[in-house]
């Protein structure tokens, strides 16, 4: 039987190119998908060959692949090799981005154990393509860091993953069971990690935006716990189970606070600021606690994201108002949470995000505010691990 005649469509999606139908390239999902059931994926960039590949490591691959994309429109244009099919249904960055996914980022993740641990999960993630392109995006990110000459490459690659991944989300109408409570718990907490990378490394140098960007991505992470907590239960009777059994005896808090959050909290309530604000701060302070314990806990400050990432998700709603707000303790709490931040400087993840937060918080409220941020400075100012011990 004659294949069926069509126009092609050099942006359309891989499975109409695979079935060489006419894509109508709506996204993201394009009507023929749609119609069919089928997964929709669009390709993000097609390479094309400049020099042989001397070897299968892949974390050259900028050395030997060169992106035939116009990167400020996003659009992608085939430059196709001699005796190449046009259609190839292989997408070379993605095949770059996955190999560094395994190799390297998942690794950094959590030094602490090997990354087979992750790897092992992969079969549950492979299931669902939102989790498979915010996976990507991650890689992108952390490549971005890796390759300053190729940063906007791959950081519109991941803007773009990311987009796609959400895109397809919101699409799932998810229900949350057995099988669904793993994926979406990688998915949410992965991308909680991509967003925070995203405003700590990749910041603007006026404040004000940083602190609104930093909410949101305070917000995101409120979203995640929420659908999380939906699948709690679920969550310690999956793969998953030793994960977050582990988590959890990172983050244990027995009402004892160490001397930085217990200073903090004794200024909290010596300035009067009435029982509703007091009890904002008191929590997020005894949350900061507990996040401080889980980075203590991890052992090597390089060697867990642990703590670092965690508080974003425990502090209250109310808190992130006032954070909005500018509301200076709130402020100051946040100086404190950017110690932790600091310790992991040498993370990719995080870089001198916490720094900045520091010194920017102390800018802002000026030399009023000095006694407040006695420990944040102290931070900048001598070796981080000892002065933590004594901080928590």
């Amino acid at each position: 039987m004659p294949r069926r005649a069509h126009k092609k469509s050099r942006n359309g999606c891989l499975e109409c190119k695979r079935r060489h139908i006419k894509c109508n390239e709506n996204r993201p999902i394009c009507s023929n998908c749609r119609v069919s059931e089928r997964v929709c994926e669009y390709g993000i960039n097609v390479f094309k060959v400049t020099q042989p590949v001397a070897s299968p490591n892949l974390s050259g691959a900028s050395a030997s692949l060169s992106p035939a994309t116009n990167l400020s429109s996003g659009r992608s244009s085939l430059s196709p090799n001699p005796g190449t099919p046009e259609d190839s249904p292989v997408n070379m960055l993605h095949m770059e981005l996955f190999y560094h996914l395994c190799t390297d980022t998942f690794r950094e993740l959590d030094r602490r154990k090997n990354a087979d641990h992750f790897l092992t999960l992969m079969p549950h993630l492979l299931r669902a393509p939102y989790v498979v392109n915010e996976l990507l995006a991650f890689s992108a990110l952390h490549l971005s860091t890796k390759h300053p000459e190729r940063r906007e490459y791959y950081r519109t690659h991941a803007a773009e993953l990311q987009t796609h991944a959400l895109a397809v989300f919101k699409e799932t109408e998810l229900e949350v069971n057995q099988e669904t409570c793993v994926p979406l718990f990688f998915f949410s907490a992965i991308l909680g990690l991509h967003t925070l990378c995203d405003v700590l490394v990749y910041r603007e140098n006026d404040f004000d935006q940083f602190v609104d960007k930093f909410v949101h991505c305070f917000r995101l992470h409120r979203g995640i716990r929420a659908i999380c907590g939906k699948a709690w239960d679920m969550l310690h009777q999956s793969v998953l189970g030793p994960l977050i059994v582990d988590g959890e005896s990172l983050y244990r808090f027995d009402g004892r606070l160490g001397a930085g959050c217990d200073k903090l909290l004794r200024l909290v309530q010596a300035a009067k600021l009435g029982a509703t604000l007091t009890d904002i701060y008191k929590q997020a302070i005894e949350h900061l606690q507990s996040s401080t314990n889980a980075l203590m806990a991890a052992g090597s400050l390089a060697g867990s994201i642990h703590g670092s990432s965690g508080w974003p998700v425990l502090v209250s709603p109310e808190y992130i108002d006032l954070l909005l707000q500018r509301r200076p303790e709130a402020l100051v709490i946040l100086a404190h949470y950017a110690i932790l931040l600091h310790s992991c400087r040498d993370s990719w993840m995080f870089g001198d995000g916490g720094q900045f937060l520091i010194e920017s918080i102390r800018d802002l409220l000026g030399p009023d505010w000095t006694e407040w941020l006695e420990w944040p400075m102290k931070a900048l100012n001598s070796p981080v691990e000892p002065l933590l011990q004594v901080f928590g």
